[in-house]
Parts: structure tokens; C-alpha cells; sequence
């Protein structure tokens, strides 16, 4: 089946299911004795659509927003997501089914394209995973999953700013591919391991081995998280190996240091084997400050740099996949430096408006400017997001 048609037929049936969810009430009020089938189930919808504006001040001819990830379209509206989640979650005692569940998490729109590897679809199936809890403090969850990787993830709404980072859109895993086992030692501390197909969030294998991807999540006090985490494994490279290790391991730091102020440090090393080349690294660090005036204004700070020495991550997108880390050279070996501000407010708890400056600077010319390159790049977006 050609695969536009393959998405028409799930976008039909999805449909199908979400409009029997809402007109199954009236008749599971009769079979159920008043009890409706998702209270029943413990059955969960909700999710959020997304759209945004990003002025970029060099105008590039390409209309393209260069090193960017989730916002890439320079000078233009973008649709960039809307996102359904139909989940049951696992819970521990009470009855054994209550130990199974299931998400299945679906994006529309163009942050679509690349959300999972799936290709140049404006739709993804972002995570689709199978969920069983054997003990109390002991879960399985087999399928497609957000990586463990990172501080920043798919989702802006859980994001403190607009854009993502360079960390984040170029250097970490999005979604992986496999089967991941978590435990919880205490309140306050945690371990999530998972065997998974490839880095790249690719629902198939490119090569006969597994990776492997972990996050330790402890809590010293509450107003102080840690996690630290990691992954090794046999990758595709650009080389054309399909079995040189790769490994990255990194670590977030978060301090509620007041009622109103969160502040946030991630910071990674990455390194890719290359047979009969000098290994690959790439790494960074990035500081984020959290600032809530009250429940509606809030000012959120971000800075960072991002080395890829061996042009191994950066610069390798696609102007057919979303914009997404496009450069108007190709491959580059660089190092990228940004400082972000975004004002966000909140006219009602259910709708995060988001104004943000962004200044991005590397030690290339890997950003256009009008027809010409240039080393840095200036952007001013707008964000509207709903959520339900």
C-alpha cells in the first residue's frame, strides 16, 4: 500500500474511533448502568494544537531559519502541531487489569516531519507503546517512547521556551523504538533502562545490534532534582559504518531555588567511532532560568553553546523535511553559541501565547543572510498554543 494512502486510511479510521469516543456516552449509559465506558477503562483524551510566526532578520532568500529544529520557516506562518494522546496509564494495586495500559500519541502538522523518523509526512505516530507494572514500583513498556535523553522535549508546551535548543534539535534522539524497564527505589530515587533499535528514533533496526539508553532520576531534596543519563550502542554513521559504537552521556541539574524561579543546567558528551578515522564528538552545555511572575506572566531565559568539531551532527537536514537543520553550506564542522528570551502569558489557564528573541552566532558562515551567508542570525516569534 503506497504510503500517502496508508496515512489516509489511518487518519480515517483515528477519526472513526475519536468521534465513536465521544457518541459511545449515550450508549454506555444504558449497558454500563450509568457508567461511562472511558471512566470505565480509565481511558484518557487530550492533547493541544500549536501555531507559531518567526520573523528572521537577515531575510534569507532561502526562507529558511538555518541550524533551527522545530522552527525552521523563516519569515512565515508555520502550522507547527497538533497532537492527540488516547492513553490508559498503569497503576499498581487495585485490580490486575489496572496494571496494563497503553499511549498512543499522534502528531499532525509540519513538526510531524520529523518527530520520529518517519519521513516527510505532515503525520507521526510519535509514541505508540504497550504499558504493564508486574510490581508496585516496577514497569515494562514495550513500543514507540520519548527518548530518556535531554531536558527538552517534542512537546512546547512542556518546554520553557518557543525554540528548541541546539542540544536538543541536533544532538539528542527524539523517540526510540523498543523496550524500556523502569523501577523505583524510593520516592526519590529511580532507574529506566531501555534496549531500543536506533538513535534516530527509526522504528526499524539499520544494523543487527541494540542500544541501549538509561536515565537515573534522583530527588536529594525537594526542591533539587538530578538525573543523569546515557547511551551506548552499534550506529549508522555518515561514513557509511553501520556498526561504529556511539555513545553520549550527560546530566541535568534542577533547582526550585523560589516559589517563582526554576533554574536548569543540561550538559552532554557525545563521541561516534569511525574505523580508520579519528572518532566523532560533539557536546554541550545549556542554562536555563525559569521565571513566573504568577499563574498567567512568566519570563524564561536560555543560553547555551553546542560544539560539533567534526561537522558529524550539525547541518545534515532536510528543506524537504520541516527546514529542520538545514545550512545554506552543508555539513559543517562548528560550534554554535544562543541566548533566548520568551515572555509567555496565559489570558486563560488553557492558552500559552509566547513572545521570543532569539540571537544564534557560529565560528562558520552556516546562516544565510539575504542571498549571502553569514555567521550569526537574529529571530523574533510569536506562539499560540491550546490546550485540551
Amino acid at each position: 500500500m503506497p504510503k500517502q494512502m496508508m496515512t489516509h486510511v489511518v487518519l480515517f479510521v483515528f477519526s472513526i474511533a475519536v468521534v465513536g469516543w465521544f457518541l459511545m456516552s449515550p450508549m454506555t449509559s444504558v449497558a454500563l448502568a450509568d457508567d461511562e465506558l472511558a471512566d470505565k477503562l480509565n481511558l484518557s483524551l487530550y492533547g493541544y494544537v500549536e501555531t507559531s510566526y518567526t520573523q528572521n532578520f537577515n531575510n534569507p532568500s532561502t526562507g529558511v531559519n538555518n541550524n533551527r529544529s522545530f522552527d525552521g520557516d523563516a519569515n512565515s506562518f508555520r502550522p507547527n502541531m497538533a497532537q492527540l494522546v488516547l492513553e490508559k496509564v498503569a497503576s499498581p494495586g487495585g485490580a490486575l487489569t489496572d496494571r496494563a495500559g497503553f499511549r498512543l500519541k499522534l502528531n499532525f502538522g509540519e513538526d510531524a516531519k520529523f518527530t520520529g523518523g518517519t519521513g516527510n509526512d505532515d503525520f507521526d505516530f510519535q509514541e505508540a507503546y504497550v504499558q504493564y507494572m508486574p510490581a508496585d514500583n516496577f514497569t515494562l513498556q514495550a513500543g514507540r517512547m520519548n527518548t530518556l535523553i535531554g531536558y527538552e522535549v517534542i512537546e512546547s508546551p512542556l518546554n520553557p521556551n518557543f525554540s528548541r535548543s541546539f542540544l536538543f534539535g541536533i544532538g539528542e534522539p527524539f523517540t526510540v523504538t523498543g523496550l524500556r524497564a523502569s523501577i523505583d527505589f524510593s520516592e526519590s530515587a529511580s532507574l529506566a533502562v531501555s534496549a531500543i533499535n536506533s538513535f534516530k528514533g527509526l522504528q526499524r533496526d539499520e544494523n543487527n545490534g541494540k542500544s541501549v539508553e538509561a536515565l537515573l532520576s534522583l530527588t536529594p531534596q525537594d526542591n533539587v532534582g538530578v538525573s543523569i543519563f546515557g547511551f551506548w550502542g552499534p550506529e549508522d554513521s555518515s561514513f557509511g559504518e553501520e556498526s561504529a559504537d556511539r555513545m553520549q552521556v550527560g546530566g541535568i541539574l534542577d533547582v526550585q531555588a523560589t516559589d517563582q524561579l526554576e533554574l536548569v543546567l543540561e550538559g552532554y558528551y557525545g563521541n561516534q567511532a569511525v574505523p580508520g578515522q579519528q572518532n566523532a564528538r560533539w557536546n554541550g552545555v545549556a542554562g536555563y532560568a525559569i521565571y513566573d511572575f504568577n499563574d498567567q506572566w512568566g519570563l524564561h531565559a536560555r543560553a547555551e553553546v553546542f560544539e560539533d568539531p567534526a561537522g558529524y551532527f550539525s547541518c545534515f537536514g532536510d528543506e524537504t523535511i520541516s527546514n529542520a537543520q538545514v545550512c545554506p553550506a552543508g555539513a559543517a564542522d562548528q560550534t554554535l553559541w544562543e541566548t533566548t528570551w520568551t515572555l509567555q502569558y496565559k489570558p486563560v489557564p488553557n492558552l500559552i501565547t509566547r513572545a521570543e528573541f532569539r540571537y544564534d552566532r557560529s565560528d562558520r558562515n552556516t546562516f544565510s543572510d539575504g542571498d549571502g551567508v553569514t555567521d550569526s542570525q537574529s529571530t523574533l516569534a510569536g506562539e499560540m498554543i491550546f490546550l485540551f
